[in-house]
């Protein structure tokens, strides 16, 4: 399993490492969103706070091989590419690979340990969407740079609109910060991640982000239990059957 596959797997959970003899016993937080940061080139993930990095395609398209040093989980998208330039970021370290269109070589779709991400469009259709659905997705990326803070009910509903075609984790390229309330929006209709490309965002937002995000539980599940509505003609069957079963005692009765 990659790490990010893992990582999105325990969004909002507490993971706890150290357990056995003479170990010492710390646990470590999962975000309910993740931060992610798109850079042009290994080393402008230096300095950069973030819980992934996405390495830009090279001018033509293909993966860079560069490792990003010192991130725990960073990956590469691509918009043409071979496969040899794949095998050469996966052996850098890359462990997803972002499909940014349908031109994008299919070997970024095989079967391995890398997590595989698409770029979707806004405007697919609906047979589109299905395929996409049944892809071998981890994640899809999808465009909210035009996005405008505080949300409003349109907004969120836009948003929701996109993400009911999909089941599996979603990430939102944006630009402005959301606040707490926002984020909470965000969790809610299921936003997994925050993408911004880097030097859009400041070392200072970057941490402000960071620290609402940690403050943020994860989604309260509603119960289904309660009572329910019967249905039209429900109760009064339900009564006919009370007062045949009555009947049918009392003709016991009586025969007795």
């Amino acid at each position: 399993m990659s790490k990010i596959t893992e990582r999105l797997t325990k969004l909002g959970q507490t993971e706890r490492s150290g357990f056995g003899f003479g170990a010492r016993a710390t646990s470590t937080k999962v975000p309910v969103i993740l931060i992610g940061i798109s850079i042009k080139k290994a080393s402008d993930a230096a300095n950069v706070d973030a819980d992934l990095f996405i390495l830009a395609a090279d001018s033509k398209g293909a993966p860079q091989a560069t490792a990003v040093k010192d991130a725990e989980i960073w990956g590469v998208s691509i918009s043409g590419g071979s496969a040899k330039e794949i095998d050469a970021a996966v052996e850098a370290g890359a462990d997803f690979v972002i499909a940014e269109g349908e031109s994008a070589t299919g070997a970024a779709l095989r079967d391995d340990d890398t997590a595989k991400g698409f770029v979707v469009s806004a405007d697919v259709t609906e047979d589109r969407a299905k395929a996409i659905e049944a892809g071998p997705f981890e994640f899809l990326v999808l465009d909210g740079t035009g996005l405008k803070l505080p949300f409003n009910v349109g907004t969120v509903l836009d948003i929701q609109e996109q993400l009911a075609r999909y089941s599996c984790h979603i990430f939102l390229n944006v630009t402005e910060v959301p606040d707490q309330i926002n984020l909470e929006l965000l969790r809610d209709i299921g936003i997994s991640a925050l993408i911004y490309d880097g030097g859009s965002i400041s070392s200072e937002d970057l941490a402000t982000l960071r620290k609402t995000i940690d403050l943020l539980e994860p989604k309260k599940q509603k119960s289904s239990a309660g009572a329910t509505i019967p249905r039209a003609g429900e109760s009064s069957a339900q009564d006919d059957d009370d007062d045949q079963d009555h009947d049918h005692d009392l003709d016991d009765d009586d025969w007795e």
